[in-house]
């Protein structure tokens, strides 16, 4: 929960965004009453990222630990918040929300797995004036996620995640037998996370997927790397959001049909259809609230 007048740093330490999407993104949080406070080098820009190394890792930096700050949030996603985390100053990190999804995810797990505040939200250039950018290919979330993004961060009330199962045992989730701490984020990054420090730890958790543009084959070989790696292991449920241009060309099967393969040998109950992901629905969660699976969803406990 963010009080009126939060001072909120906007951070990018991944890609480059899209300066007059972000700004309308930052108009938005202004009219819900905070105050986004840009980073020093948000302006920056090297390659295929926003800004040097040393620029995003300092931006990272200060937005984690500076005391006259209330929240991080980030700009947008693309690659390259992984290579910061071990950089950070742990010992000094502030327990103050960062919001953010896809890239975010490498910093949102680590957050977590510290027992600091993690949100799986849009990233700022989402919250864009849907009236003012109607271009194709500017993703925005939509009104209702839009709404309860900002009830959740002035009152602190979670919507539910509506969806359904796809695999798994035929368990009863009425009877509350499949609950804990929600965890997860982008597939691919996660992924990624396998064999560092960083790792993915489910045991005991829920975990929420979402990806973009990963075609069947390689989400197979995604989902393979989580569940030989460990970083399932103990896992209660995994609940799938939005799978994104994943579906395979001639539609012989479907993503879900190959998730559900994969994920089998866990014996957990596998839910899909949630409101989460690179499309225009994307309602925010907090990482490490306790959930309960149920068979219209996942609702807080």
């Amino acid at each position: 929960m963010l009080h009126p007048g939060a001072r909120i740093a906007v951070v990018a330490p991944a890609g480059p965004f899209h300066p007059e999407r972000l700004a309308s993104g930052m108009a938005t949080l202004q009219h819900w009453g905070y105050v986004p406070v840009p980073m020093a080098n948000l302006q920056a820009t090297h390659r295929y990222l926003a800004g040097t190394t040393e620029q995003r890792h300092a931006d990272l930096r200060h937005a984690l630990t500076a005391p006259d700050l209330d929240a991080v949030w980030f700009a947008r996603g693309g690659y390259g918040t992984f290579a910061a985390l071990q950089n950070l100053p742990w010992d000094l990190v502030q327990a103050r929300p960062v919001l953010g999804f896809s890239d975010a995810t490498a910093l949102l797990i680590a957050l977590q797995q510290r027992g600091l505040p993690a949100i799986h939200a849009p990233v700022l250039q989402g919250l864009a004036d849907p009236v003012q950018w109607t271009t194709p290919g500017a993703v925005l979330i939509d009104s209702q996620s839009r709404d309860a993004l900002r009830l959740a961060l002035q009152s602190g009330s979670w919507p539910s995640l509506p969806g359904r199962q796809v695999a798994g045992p035929a368990a009863d989730l009425s009877q509350g037998r499949h609950r804990g701490p929600v965890t997860g984020g982008n597939l691919a990054v996660l992924a990624s996370l396998c064999g560092t420090p960083e790792q993915l730890d489910a045991h005991g958790k829920i975990v929420v997927l979402e990806e973009l543009n990963e075609p069947p084959y390689r989400l197979d070989r995604l989902l393979s790397q989580l569940r030989l790696s460990g970083a399932l292991d103990g896992c209660v449920g995994i609940c799938f959001g939005d799978l994104q241009d994943c579906e395979p060309k001639d539609g012989a099967f479907s993503a879900l049909d190959v998730a559900g393969e994969v994920l089998e040998p866990l014996g957990i109950p596998i839910l899909a259809g949630l409101p989460v992901g690179h499309g225009s629905r994307n309602f925010a969660f907090p990482l490490g609230k306790t959930a309960e699976l149920t068979a219209t969803g996942l609702r807080w406990c």
